[in-house]
């Protein structure tokens, strides 16, 4: 709610007829969702709308003024009664006044010309700081890479599939493993899959789940007796507000059927990448195969430091680490098509990145760009 007069009469309901009038949560932006269009808002129209509140003698919290980065695996979800579920991505951008980077936009400068025509007498406002020094960094190779089964920690066992939560996990993956005994086709099914799954057979990727687009099954065909079922479960964003709250459980939540009948006898690696990855067994480039999670690890030098910010093209799904700092989340789907560095860090001499990327292989190398992409929907 923006206008005067309603903020006004609902605040003197309230309060005896009279203020502090104020608006708690105003928004100039609005942050994004893989797979949709990067959101904004109308400058022009914002400025307006902040004019007559000023005017009208409202205090204003503007959400966001600096947009950001949710570093880490923090990003948040939608989801309600009417639409389906709906993970954020890493960048909170949020078409604010201050870019992701914190410098100034032209919506900055239009907001900052309507509060200097209501600055009291003599207030000045203080001069804008210059823009961040960028830099762009080109072909961080990576030497080797390190494939995902073969890098599994030691699993716990159970008849059933553990939630993330029964695990004692709050987020990353989850890689459940349990044995086809017998050769069988028919539809694979898992009940209240919470949020993404890659599904292998005997190390072979041969379905994606997206809890987005209400996927949970898949048709298997062919299979060996004694064969080896992989699902890999990641946590993409718990939900922020509304009905289901209440219920936030992550990986498999309920149980996996085949044909209807409960598959059992499950082991459950824990990977929740909390620290910078560490793989224990490397394999050379030319060893690569399609469709592998792996983790890429490379190092490179720089002589001066600046803002950046990682070009994930090429790359699937997946996380970044940079310097013992996880980055955030990137998604060939988009809309962000970047991750945002900030220069402290980064260092000058040595520097240690490990990328995970659960959907593409083959990587060679990383690069850098001196400006963000976060307007880059690509169609699934």
């Amino acid at each position: 709610m923006d206008n005067p007069k309603e903020v006004k009469t609902l605040i003197n309901k309230y309060h005896n007829g009279k203020g502090p009038y104020y608006i708690a949560e105003w928004y100039p932006g609005w942050f994004d969702s893989w797979g949709s269009p990067h959101q904004g808002s109308n400058a022009n129209e914002d400025a307006g709308k902040l004019d007559t509140v000023l005017a009208a003698g409202i205090s204003i919290n503007l959400y966001m003024f600096h947009g950001g980065t949710t570093r880490g695996f923090m990003n948040g979800a939608n989801m309600s009664k009417h639409d389906p579920y709906s993970p954020q991505t890493s960048s909170y951008d949020y078409d604010a006044p201050l870019d992701e980077a914190g410098n100034p936009t032209a919506k900055f400068y239009k907001f900052r010309g309507i509060i200097e025509k209501h600055l009291a007498p003599g207030v000045k406002l203080p001069p804008v700081p210059a823009k961040q020094h960028t830099i762009a960094i080109k072909q961080i190779g990576f030497a080797n890479w390190a494939p995902l089964f073969y890098n599994l920690p030691q699993p716990v066992l159970s008849k059933h599939p553990l939630s993330f939560e029964e695990l004692n996990q709050g987020y990353g993956l989850v890689l459940y493993r349990t044995t086809l005994k017998n050769a069988v086709n028919g539809i694979l099914k898992i009940k209240e899959l919470r949020d993404y799954a890659t599904v292998y057979l005997n190390s072979k990727r041969i379905s994606i789940l997206d809890r987005r687009l209400k996927q949970d099954s898949i048709t298997l065909n062919n299979t060996d007796a004694n064969g080896t079922l992989d699902i890999l479960v990641e946590n993409n964003g718990r939900i922020n507000y509304g009905p289901y709250l209440t219920d936030n459980r992550q990986g498999i939540t309920e149980k996996v059927t085949l044909n209807g009948q409960e598959l059992t006898g499950w082991k459950m690696y824990k990977l929740p990448f909390n620290t910078t990855p560490a793989p224990k067994k490397l394999a050379a480039n030319k060893d690569k195969y399609d469709a592998q999670p792996a983790l890429y690890p490379g190092t490179f030098m720089l002589k001066e430091t600046g803002d950046t910010w990682l070009d994930m093209h090429g790359f699937g799904k997946g996380f970044v680490f940079l310097n013992g700092h996880n980055l955030g989340k990137y998604w060939n789907i988009g809309p962000q098509q970047t991750i945002y560095v900030p220069a402290c860090w980064l260092k000058k001499g040595l520097n240690k990145i490990v990328v995970f990327d659960e959907l593409k292989s083959n990587h060679y190398s990383i690069s850098t760009l001196d400006h963000p992409v976060l307007n880059e929907v690509v169609k699934e």
